[in-house]
């Protein structure tokens, strides 16, 4: 039947209480540590000898910490009755950590520290032996499962038979990158003429790839124009930002080139692009995948 006033509560809660009676406190008499953290002084009675305490003007809270603006003898009846932890409250303890799924904030989110998370994902792998023999003409996918190795998978998404790499979100947004040095069999001898590079993708294991514009992405050269021109390598490089709109799209990087005597290679380290010892743990074939949003 209508009734006037407030509703019958359909839920009910105990208070806790804790006992302070007897405790030193630390400062003496003044600090009292409690057994759960509180958002601020009207979450909290305190009683000393039965006689509540004003709160903001006989205590302050911070947290855990207690503070009496009074002396309390270790005589004195003292106790707290955590009313907030009863009732509820919309105050969080600004040292009690913050635990939830998702959050959705009106206003700007500033710190002292680092924004720290547990769900970072980001992948490398990187050509260790080259590999070569192969043909002018005929693009090659970069044979990163046989002769790489995986510097980075924080989400173990390296197809390996594929040598491909699978985005862990199906709406992710990623910022790829990709380096590929290609160099002709004998660089003293014969040269490159043109020289391509691509990261490709597919939802299929690579039965078919997805050609639209702006998702695949690349570089290319023709690097000589003339039998003279005398260029034996070259390292392509690429990086673009791509939106991901469907679980199992994967990515492999692909080469093409033409060159003077026939056929090319896939350059591990960058000794293998110079006639010079510079840096043979250099690798200068890699793929980069980093999880931006």
């Amino acid at each position: 039947m209508p009734y006037i006033g407030n509703q019958p509560a359909d839920r009910f809660g105990s208070l806790v209480y804790q006992d302070l009676t007897g405790v030193t406190g630390s400062p003496v008499k003044r600090g009292f540590t409690l057994n759960q953290a509180v958002g601020n002084e009207m979450e909290l009675e305190v009683f000393v000898n039965n006689v509540r305490q004003e709160p903001t003007v006989a205590y302050t809270v911070s947290g855990t910490t207690l503070t009496m603006t009074g002396d309390v003898e270790t005589t004195d009846d003292f106790y707290v009755v955590f009313q907030g932890k009863a009732i509820g409250t919309v105050t969080h303890p600004s040292n009690t950590p913050i635990v939830a799924t998702t959050g959705t904030f009106s206003d700007n989110v500033s710190t002292t520290g680092d924004f720290l998370s547990t769900g970072k994902e980001y992948f490398q792998v990187a050509l260790t032996t080259a590999t070569t023999g192969h043909s002018d003409g005929a693009s090659t996918v970069v044979d990163f499962g046989g002769n790489g190795t995986v510097i980075h998978d924080t989400k173990s998404k390296f197809d390996s038979s594929n040598d491909a790499y699978e985005f862990a979100s199906a709406d992710g947004v990623y910022l790829i990158s990709f380096s590929a040095a290609i160099r002709s069999d004998l660089v003293a001898t014969e040269d490159l003429i043109e020289v391509g590079a691509r990261v490709q993708f597919s939802t299929d294991n690579f039965s078919g790839t997805i050609t639209a514009q702006n998702q695949e992405f690349g570089n290319a050269a023709r690097v000589m124009d003339a039998a003279d021109g005398e260029i034996g390598t070259i390292t392509l490089t690429g990086q673009s930002i791509y939106k991901n709109n469907a679980s199992g799209t994967k990515i492999r990087l692909q080469v093409i080139s033409n060159t003077s005597g026939g056929s090319y290679e896939i350059e591990s380290d960058t000794d293998g692009m110079i006639n010079v010892t510079f840096g043979p743990s250099c690798r200068c074939t890699y793929l980069s995948v980093l999880r931006i949003a």
